[in-house]
């Protein structure tokens, strides 16, 4: 990605040979206008590497709780320029649905990595389960990253190379399912179960996504300008809700990446 306007992942086995990409969503790389306004194609992310398996890890920094006080949780600003008040932290997992921490390659998902809006949260837990319930034997969805328990800048700081979207509670990374049935992401296209994968993308289309991002060539399928194949997807699709009023970036932004 260009600008604050997206997140980017790559994962990349270099010990083993094997490159897997694993991006997630743009939302446009020269505007900060709200989503809703950018063209239905936004601009691929960027190829750069979120973790290599066998590199040295910094602990990431203090990260502060969910804001307290009454009241629903917030979606403030913009996706790539925003913060969360008041933040609702995602299970670790349940009967339908598991957390990954894509930089560690492990589950769960540290807390401080999955907190969402109220609304984010809900839909997650629905399509989740809506989904293991349509079939018996189904293995469990893969919930990566949401956003930080205050929102704001989810930089390289905090693991890998970070996210430049995530910011205030209206995203999250989800998982494709794997043939195999196994607990992780995909290595390669190969092992992706497309038909659950496109089911899910239609369960997140119905439930009012504003786009879900999808790996280019995968075949995953859905309304013009909501499903938008995008590079760097190839292990992972990048859900995100609409605002609940339409939003603008501050400029300049104020929160910077850390």
């Amino acid at each position: 990605m260009l600008a604050f306007a997206g997140m980017f992942s790559l994962r990349t086995a270099v010990l083993t040979g094997r490159c897997t990409v694993a991006g997630a969503a743009v939302a446009g790389a020269q505007s900060l206008a709200p989503p809703s306004s950018l063209p239905p194609v936004p601009l691929p992310a960027s190829a750069l590497p979120a973790a290599v398996p066998g590199a040295p890890t910094l602990p990431p920094p203090a990260v502060p709780g969910p804001s307290t006080g009454a009241g629903p949780s917030l979606a403030l600003g913009v996706p790539w320029c925003g913060r969360l008040v008041r933040g609702t932290p995602l299970a670790t997992g349940s009967g339908y649905f598991f957390t990954w921490d894509l930089t560690a390659g492990a589950r769960p998902n540290p807390a401080w990595r999955r907190h969402g809006t109220g609304r984010l949260v809900s839909a997650l837990r629905r399509v989740t389960a809506a989904h293991h319930r349509a079939r018996a034997g189904r293995p469990r969805v893969g919930i990566a990253d949401l956003s930080l328990p205050r929102g704001g800048p989810f930089g390289p700081s905090y693991g890998g190379l970070g996210h430049l979207s995530h910011q205030n509670g209206l995203d999250a990374d989800v998982l494709y399912p794997r043939r195999d049935r196994l607990e992780a992401p995909p290595d390669l296209p190969a092992q992706i179960d497309r038909a659950s994968a496109q089911e899910l993308v239609d369960r997140f289309v119905a439930t009012g996504a504003q786009q879900v991002f999808v790996g280019r060539g995968l075949g995953l399928r859905g309304p013009r300008g909501v499903v938008v194949p995008i590079a760097y997807h190839l292990d992972h699709m990048h859900v995100r809700l609409p605002p609940e009023r339409p939003a603008r970036a501050p400029r300049p932004c104020p929160w910077k990446p850390q």
